[in-house]
């Protein structure tokens, strides 16, 4: 028997699993490099981003999807809107971050995550936005780049 996956928009229903796909996803990118998260940081993240989430839903700030199996969430990610600096052939002020794609591992290399981040990307043309921006793990970028996302001259500094 063959399980339509149907996607759809995530609704503060779906915090619970949207907040624990997350989490699934910093274990496996850590996993990847022989690391891994004291699991009180990855409390703290789960109960930080459920607030998030439950705020971002609801005032439009945040969009999420979800690709459903049998009544099963396999797959989700979102985009964050905010405010940004006025740019160059971009004037919008705003932009668009891609974060939290995750598949569970037996949904995976089925072209999940890909349908996702089409639809997202989507939404963002529909609100007018000229970005979207990304963190792709090592694993991911592979199929950002097959989608037209390109490497950045973006750096970082960690504040202790």
């Amino acid at each position: 028997m063959v399980v339509e996956l149907s996607l759809r928009e995530a609704t503060p229903a779906d915090i619970p699993v949207l907040v624990d796909h997350r989490r699934r996803m910093f274990e496996d990118m850590a996993s990847l490099n022989d690391d891994r998260y004291d699991p009180a940081d990855l409390d703290s993240m789960d109960e930080a981003y459920a607030r998030q989430l439950r705020t971002r839903l609801l005032d439009g700030t945040l969009q999420a999807w979800v690709l459903e199996s049998g009544g099963q969430i396999v797959a989700s990610g979102s985009i964050l809107f905010s405010t940004w600096l006025p740019r160059p052939r971009d004037l919008t002020e705003r932009l668009a971050y891609l974060h939290s794609v995750y598949t569970l591992p037996e949904y995976r290399r089925r072209g999940l995550a890909r349908r996702i981040v089409r639809t997202a990307v989507e939404a963002c043309r529909a609100r007018g936005l000229k970005r979207v921006m990304l963190h792709a793990s090592d694993a991911g970028r592979p199929l950002y780049e097959s989608l037209g996302f390109r490497q950045t001259n973006e750096m970082r500094l960690v504040l202790t």
